[in-house]
């Protein structure tokens, strides 16, 4: 999936591409291909199922840790202004 989100941060307008691959392997090229060329990244997972955790692992060498809920909208907001 992927989406556009348009923030405005200190009276500039910051546009963010968000894409959505699920973690799927099938994607890793095209998730190689985007992340290089990226200013930040967000390294998603479900906090009730560890495993989902355990897989990001090789993502998470020095990453900024912001805890926001997909589910209920809590600190999304906050999270986009922050990467914008």
């Amino acid at each position: 999936d992927f989406q556009m989100k348009t923030l405005v941060v200190d009276s500039t307008a910051i546009t963010l591409q968000l894409w959505d691959t699920a973690g799927q392997e099938r994607f890793c090229s095209i998730t190689e291909q985007y992340y290089r060329k990226a200013d930040g990244i967000l390294a998603v997972y479900d906090v009730t199922h560890g495993a989902s955790f355990l897989a990001l692992r090789g993502w998470l060498d020095s990453a900024f840790f912001h805890e926001c809920s997909a589910k209920t909208g809590y600190n999304m907001e906050e999270l986009m202004v922050h990467l914008a």
